[in-house]
């Protein structure tokens, strides 16, 4: 997994919770010195179970739930960090329905040049005219994490929109 995720986990913690706590949940989570220095480069490569540790941990130490988790990292993405770095690439989206349905096509696009970048994918289909199931396909399971995002999708656009978990792999979207 590439540090991107780490990262944003960590600037949501410091920023909400403060520093101390990030250091916690490193300490929870294992982390050596070595990998604690590699976390704060967003293309490098975090073993992705450092990284599924790392979200675990928030939770434990700020006690949270995972889905609580899912939705502060999902909102702070979506709201704080990825308008930062990523802000070209939002700004082509006019609408929530828009991005979620580019998200595919964009981590096609995005990881293209990054070496050993392994990106979910998705499937879309439509149940009837407001209701989207999205296939989360990925070998990391982190299907929290994603309707998560999604619902930060809706905060960023200001657009009403419910996310539900339908199981592993599937999560259900109402529009509107």
């Amino acid at each position: 997994m590439k540090g991107t995720i780490t990262r944003c986990a960590k600037e949501l913690v410091e920023s909400q919770f403060g520093p101390e706590q990030w250091q916690a949940i490193l300490e929870d989570a294992q982390v050596d010195e070595e990998t604690r220095y590699r976390l704060a480069y967003p293309t490098t490569d975090i073993d992705d179970s450092m990284a599924t540790d790392i979200l675990r941990s928030t939770g434990t130490v700020l006690g949270l739930t995972p889905e609580q988790v899912a939705d502060a990292f999902g909102e702070h993405w979506c709201c704080v960090y990825a308008p930062q770095i990523y802000s070209s690439i939002i700004a082509k989206f006019n609408s929530a329905k828009e991005m979620i349905l580019g998200m595919d096509r964009i981590h096609v696009q995005m990881t293209a040049t990054i070496r050993n970048a392994r990106p979910p994918r998705f499937d879309y289909q439509w149940k009837d005219e407001r209701t989207l199931i999205v296939t989360y396909k990925s070998f990391r399971g982190m299907v929290d994490i994603y309707r998560g995002l999604v619902l930060g999708v809706g905060k960023l656009f200001n657009e009403p929109l419910r996310a539900r978990k339908l199981d592993n792999t599937q999560v259900e979207i109402v529009f509107g």
